[in-house]
């Protein structure tokens, strides 16, 4: 499924730890047919319940029960913007993982598309796991296996020409998509072929409570 696309996608895991928005940000392209909004609408929704079932499946068991996932949402970025479809998830959608004292620290997964340079790779910085999973900064292996299989399922959803859905993920240059010489979403958008876990706890400096303002 290459370029040229037909749409282009942005979808949210949103979720709050110790009363702040966390946000994960992914990026991904579809040739399917879209004949009308009602079609649109379907393609969003299937990108947004299956972006929550690897959420609830595989990403809970490997995070802080100090985390909440509260849904998914996903929206149409090109050839045009749309609004957003949400598939919330259910009430009980905490981290499996034990509690942490602090929010900003984060689990992260590198992701890896077979291209050189800064835009042939980006970043997932995930809910961390609990301080119990952490021994001098290194997270435990259990847990690194654990964000492995989130990334299996995201792999067995958006990548490769088995996956369940008509969505592939991919890693999206913002300055390409927005150059008007050379740009636009074809050449910035590139597919992903790996997902890499990080031993080391990584830190999101957005999340104020408990790193100061």
């Amino acid at each position: 499924m290459p370029a040229p696309w037909v749409a282009g996608g942005e979808a949210r895991i949103i979720g709050e730890i110790h009363g702040q928005e966390t946000v994960n940000v992914f990026h991904f392209a579809t040739n399917s047919q879209i004949n009308d909004e009602g079609d649109l609408d379907n393609l969003l929704l299937q990108l947004a319940e299956a972006l929550l079932d690897c959420a609830i499946t595989t990403l809970l068991p490997a995070v802080t029960s100090d985390w909440r996932l509260v849904q998914c949402d996903a929206k149409r970025i090109y050839p045009a913007t749309s609004d957003p479809i949400i598939a919330t998830a259910p009430s009980d959608s905490v981290g499996q993982r034990g509690p942490t004292s602090v929010s900003f620290a984060c689990s992260l997964i590198n992701k890896r598309t077979g291209n050189g340079g800064r835009t042939g790779r980006g970043r997932m910085f995930l809910p961390p796991a609990g301080e119990a999973d952490i021994t001098a900064s290194i997270l435990e292996n259990d847990v690194l296996l654990l964000l492995a299989q989130f990334g299996l399922c995201l792999a067995g959803k958006f990548l490769g020409s088995s996956a369940s859905t008509t969505w592939r993920m991919g890693v999206l240059s913002h300055k390409l998509f927005t150059q008007s010489v050379g740009g636009g979403f074809d050449n910035a958008f590139r597919i992903i072929t790996s997902f890499n876990p990080r031993a080391d706890v990584a830190v999101m400096r957005s999340r104020r409570k408990g790193h100061g303002s």
